[in-house]
């Protein structure tokens, strides 16, 4: 009997360590670790001193364009600015006809294992990010970066951060990235533990109890750390004005605790959601500028909600899906709700047992939803809240780095200008992380990006990339497309679903 329960326990003990192992190794795939790796070496150019001729430069207000200047960096510094210097012991680009404006910053990505994104944000301008469920191999990047290797700088948030029972909060953990926190002691030992490891910022998320909330907003202060994210559920708005949290990390974040908000209403009083949008939008300008909190925008994730589920196929084929990393394209069916992008995984499909009628109110909530976001944006923009530009990048449909291009469209669909919107991708985020970059000025570092049409006359001319200035590179539009080629072919290498039809 006791050999019998032996070997049982052996065999519970092998097919436990089994599962382990494949769960890890799935949840490595599904997050893009096992994607096929591009060597970033052979297409890194050497780094060098150069200058910018007969160039359109973005004025430091952002405003306008000022002709005819030549620029000079050294030590990927901006040296000078002129109309007539010579500096003949440098490389010299000739700019005539285009317009130089700061390099793009994407305050809201999530790369998790995807390494290949690295480079599509540099082949789309983007010089900097702000990635936003950080990990230790994130702090690597960053730190690799810093050093010479070709990609944007980063800015590494905490894991996010949520209040969980036991298995719940294991479940989450190792599923979805989260950290799970209960109590005040178990918040500030936490905080003290990201701020020992090198981030940069605490990510709060919805599930956040306010014990923990509170504890998080007092710790920080001791360690320099920045408190942004999610407004948690457990929270009011007046939580979050006393609180040190000094971002908001989406504008559907602001949407979602007006829905709460309106949810509590009695029925009698209440007019329509979209009334109630536009006057708590101008309530609370006031007080977020009065507290110094910024909202990130993600606006474009949010309105293709309401697009993936009238026709997912469509949507897919509109963005630049074969730069997908296709581990997290592709999912795993068997885990729901997750970040799959195809139309069998997809998080925002609607579901097939629905009747005609909930298909039609599911449907009309989430026009209102995105109807919505655009609202609360142009409203708080025109206050004169401080307004970053993100995108959400890894979920679908937003592409690391082309995405944010997306986004400053529907930025300006939602009625800012051309100059507001690139100011919410250059210099407010470059002031908000506290960065020598995010204008064209003497001093400032020279992260740039040369396009061959004005965007201040139409923000969608920032997909018009002519060269990208990054870290002392100069990388050509054939550069770029080579980058952008191997990445795809990398992805390709790695696919195990055929997405012909999906792919434009």
């Amino acid at each position: 009997m006791k050999r019998t329960l032996k070997i049982i326990g052996m065999v519970w003990l092998v097919l436990t360590i089994i599962s382990v192992v494949v769960v890890k190794r799935d949840t490595y795939k599904i997050y893009g670790g096992l994607t096929e790796k591009v060597d970033h070496t052979r297409l890194t150019p050497s780094q060098e001193d150069y200058r910018i001729m007969n160039a359109k430069i973005l004025s430091p207000q952002g405003d306008r364009f000022i002709e005819g200047q030549t620029l000079v960096v050294r030590d990927g510094i901006i040296a000078t600015i002129d109309s007539s210097a010579q500096h003949t012991d440098i490389k010299s680009y000739d700019a005539q006809g285009k317009y130089l404006i700061p390099g793009l910053i994407d305050s809201h990505v999530h790369l998790w294992y995807s390494e290949n994104d690295l480079l599509l944000y540099i082949a789309n301008g983007v010089t900097q990010i702000r990635e936003m469920i950080g990990e230790t191999h994130h702090l690597q990047w960053k730190e690799e970066i810093a050093n010479g290797r070709l990609g944007p700088d980063m800015y590494v948030t905490s894991p996010r951060l949520g209040s969980f029972g036991t298995m719940e909060g294991w479940f989450m953990r190792y599923t979805q990235k989260f950290n799970n926190v209960r109590t005040a002691a178990e918040a500030q030992a936490y905080v003290r533990s990201m701020a020992e490891k090198g981030y940069d910022g605490i990510k709060i998320y919805s599930h956040l109890n306010k014990e923990s909330y509170d504890a998080i907003s007092e710790e920080i202060i001791q360690h320099d750390l920045d408190m942004v994210g999610h407004i948690p559920w457990s929270t009011s708005w007046d939580d979050v004005y006393a609180s040190n949290q000094n971002e908001i990390a989406h504008i559907e974040e602001v949407m979602n605790a007006f829905r709460r908000e309106y949810d509590t209403i009695e029925e009698t009083d209440k007019a329509g959601f979209l009334q109630y949008v536009t006057k708590r939008s101008e309530a609370i300008s006031e007080r977020l500028i009065a507290e110094d909190i910024s909202v990130t925008t993600t606006v474009w994730l949010t309105q293709s909600f309401i697009e993936q589920q009238r026709d997912i196929e469509q949507v897919l084929r509109d963005v630049k899906l074969a730069y997908v990393n296709p581990g997290i394209s592709e999912w795993n069916p068997f885990i729901p709700g997750g970040l799959g992008w195809l139309p069998e995984v997809n998080r925002y499909k609607i579901p097939d047992d629905l009747s005609p009628e909930q298909r039609e109110g599911r449907l009309a909530y989430f026009d209102e939803y995105a109807k919505a976001t655009g609202i609360i944006l142009g409203i708080l923009s025109q206050r004169g809240v401080n307004i970053l530009a993100g995108t959400d990048a890894n979920l679908p449909a937003a592409v690391p780095g082309f995405s944010l291009h997306d986004e400053l469209i529907a930025m300006q669909s939602s009625g800012m200008s051309p100059a507001e919107v690139l100011a919410a991708a250059t210099s407010r985020p470059a002031q908000w992380l506290a960065i020598n970059a995010g204008q064209i000025a003497r001093g400032k570092k020279a992260n740039m990006i040369l396009l061959d049409a004005n965007p201040l006359l139409d923000i969608s001319n920032t997909k018009q990339i002519n060269t990208v200035f990054s870290n002392q590179r100069v990388l050509d539009r054939d550069q770029l497309d080579a980058i952008l080629l191997a990445v795809k072919t990398a992805n390709d290498n790695s696919r195990s679903k055929d997405i012909a039809e999906l792919i434009r």
